[in-house]
Parts: C-alpha cells; sequence; structure tokens
C-alpha cells in the first residue's frame, strides 16, 4: 500500500492504484503515461482493477482541491479522527487519506474483512469521529442493532442510493448518516449532506447545471483529467468534456436552491411499446422495497422492444419481491419473469454489477 502522507502529495510522480497488476499491461501503461507528459498524477482504473480499458486519470491537485472542499463543507480539523474502510484503490478510499493531509486529522485503517460488529469495536476503542460507508455496511450495522461511539459526528454514506427507511433507523440508533453523491472523475463528492436529512448540498468547487434530457453536468476545479483507455493494444488518451469544459455525468437529476437529487441514469433508458421507461429508476424502488438482494435487466423482446426481468439472490424472499414490486408500478412497468441466482455480482464496494449480471445470465442460458 502506498504511503499517502503529505510528501506523496508535493509529490510529482505519477500513481497507478490499482487492487490487482499485471506486469505487461503495467510496463504499456507506463510507457503511455510517459509519452504523453502525465505527471504528478493519479490513474483508477474504472472497474477497480488494472484488467480495465480504461484508467480515469486524475491530478494530486485536483484531488487536494475536492479534499480542501469537503474539510470546509463538513468542518473537518485535526482533532477529527477518521476510519477508513473503504480501499485506496477507490477514489472513496483515497480522499479521506487527501481530506487528512491537508486537516491534520488522523486516520485508523479498518483492514480486515468487513464485520459489522469489528467496525464498532474498532469505531469505539478509537472514539472515531468520520467514516464512510456503502449503504450496505450501513445496512448491516442497523439490521444489528448497533450503536455508535459518542465521539461520531458524521457517518458517511456513498457509492449508491441511501434509503430513507435505512436512514430512519440509523438515525434512532445514533448513527449521524449523511447522504453524499459523487465520482471517480470528480474527486470523490459533488453534492454531501451537512445534516441527516436535510438533501444534498453541492460542494462550493462545483458548477451546475441540468441540460435538456435532465442529465447532471458539473465543472470546477477538481475535475478529472480525462481517461486513458486501451484500444486493441494501444493506450489512447480521451477528454469527454464539452467544448467550455462541463463534464456529463450520465446521472439524471434535479439541482434546486443548490441542492441535487439524483433520479437516475441517462443510459439505462429503455423503450417498451414505444414507450421510454427508466429502468434505473425502477431499479431504485427495487431496493427501497427489498434491499440490495434483487435488481432488474431488460432483454430483448420482439414484439415489445424490451421487456423487464426481475433477478434475486436465493437467500432472498423472491417471490414476494417480484409481486410487490410488480403491485407498486404501472402495468408496462412490471417484471415479467423472475430468475434466481445464488449471488448478485458486486463490486468491492458491494454495488452491484449490471454488466457482469448480464454476462453471468447470458453464459447461463447458453451452458
Amino acid at each position: 500500500m502506498n504511503d499517502f502522507n503529505k510528501s506523496y502529495w508535493d509529490s510529482s510522480d505519477n500513481s497507478i492504484l490499482t487492487s490487482q497488476s499485471s506486469e505487461g499491461i503495467d510496463k504499456s501503461l507506463q510507457s503511455a503515461i510517459s509519452d504523453l507528459g502525465i505527471k504528478g498524477s493519479i490513474m483508477i482504473p474504472t472497474s477497480g482493477t488494472i484488467s480495465s480499458p480504461r484508467l480515469s486519470i486524475i491530478s494530486k491537485r485536483a484531488m487536494l482541491r475536492s479534499a480542501k472542499s469537503v474539510n470546509d463543507h463538513l468542518n473537518i480539523c485535526a482533532k477529527d479522527k477518521w476510519l477508513c474502510c473503504l480501499p485506496t484503490t477507490h477514489v472513496s478510499g483515497l480522499s479521506i487519506h487527501a481530506r487528512a493531509a491537508l486537516s491534520g486529522s488522523s486516520i485508523i485503517e479498518f483492514r480486515s474483512k468487513w464485520s459489522p460488529e469489528d467496525f464498532v469495536n474498532t469505531l469505539n476503542q478509537d472514539q472515531i469521529s468520520l467514516c464512510s460507508l456503502v449503504p450496505s455496511q450501513l445496512h448491516d450495522l442497523i439490521k444489528l442493532n448497533l450503536r455508535p461511539n459518542t465521539q461520531m459526528r458524521a457517518l458517511i454514506i456513498g457509492g449508491d442510493k441511501l434509503r430513507e427507511d435505512t436512514r430512519t433507523k440509523a438515525l434512532e440508533l445514533g448513527w449521524p448518516a449523511l447522504a453524499t453523491y459523487g465520482m471517480t472523475e470528480t474527486c470523490s463528492q459533488i453534492a454531501t449532506e451537512v445534516r441527516p436529512g436535510d438533501g444534498m448540498k453541492t460542494l462550493q468547487i462545483w458548477n451546475i447545471r441540468i441540460s435538456e434530457v435532465n442529465e447532471l453536468e458539473v465543472k470546477g476545479d477538481a475535475l478529472f483529467d480525462g481517461y486513458i483507455e486501451n484500444a486493441d493494444g494501444n493506450w489512447e488518451f480521451n477528454a469527454p468534456f464539452t467544448d467550455d469544459g462541463w463534464f456529463l455525468t450520465g446521472d439524471t437529476g434535479v439541482f434546486n436552491n443548490d441542492k441535487i437529487s439524483i433520479t437516475g441514469r441517462k443510459d439505462e433508458q429503455i423503450k417498451i411499446l414505444g414507450e421510454k421507461i427508466d429502468i434505473e429508476r425502477l431499479r431504485s424502488l427495487v431496493t427501497n422495497l427489498y434491499d440490495h438482494s434483487a435488481t432488474l435487466i431488460a432483454t430483448p423482446d420482439l414484439r415489445k422492444g424490451n421487456r423487464i426481468v426481475m433477478v434475486a439472490e436465493s437467500s432472498s424472499d423472491a417471490q414476494r419481491a417480484f409481486e410487490r414490486f410488480n403491485d407498486s408500478v404501472n402495468s408496462i412497468e412490471r417484471a415479467e419473469e423472475l430468475l434466481i441466482i445464488d449471488k448478485l455480482p458486486r463490486t468491492s464496494l458491494g454495488k452491484i454489477r449490471i454488466g457482469k449480471l448480464y454476462e453471468i445470465l447470458e453464459n447461463r442460458s447458453e451452458a
């Protein structure tokens, strides 16, 4: 693991942060980085592994700019103590080290395999005041009725949508859960709640606008520099910005009074019988109804164009989830089939890998 102290952030050296390594790819990538004249930057694969053909190029300057803005937004100072449970091969974990380097706050690394009991023991033993988790981890905590120490003042929840019932239960147990929205390309947070339930307020470094198709667009000093992509064995640079510097997030949402609400993904809209359906919005509804043990996919249909299918884990009450979902949506949005698999594929942060799920189901149909 890299030592992400102040000297790391001051250095003009480049870093490739990956959970795995491939010597051949490493060498060709290093050569491409050198040819492009990239310095003082961090390369993070979009999938969190070196096998990904695309990496985000993030300057250390941009990461520190983001860190300062988050510190200001949440009043983070030297008295604070972080518990870092998220991997530093992701912006989610790396950004904590950048915030600590600027604020002088300390970091305790939670290095063991995720266990809600071990997490709370560490939290309380070390008198942690700040931490970032994903919704599935928060769900584990409230399922066991675990409580935080009295020093805990912010539990930042990102990576996926925070369910309102999960938040309510968390607050009842004393967890100060703050919803956040961000991405690798923005060096972590774009908008974060200051107080639980108040709505995600935009950080001051960002300019925000909503396009005609309701897509959220961002512009600011903490944007990444672009992607370096492997196309047919050759690494190429791609800067996906508009001519005037805006980055199109691919997320749809509402922006009002400096607060952001995310409604879905632009690229997840399908058509059924000629009617546009936002399947990401429907996935969020499944999560709200039955946590993270079921999701939706769309499959081609000769007559309708597409049909919706629910995929659920074998350990879940899948039939109940299927029926509850279909009772809560319009007829055209209903799932027409229920598929059961052992486990839904997830990222290291617990988010369902929809692309991988499609692959698993395709391979199963061919077997």
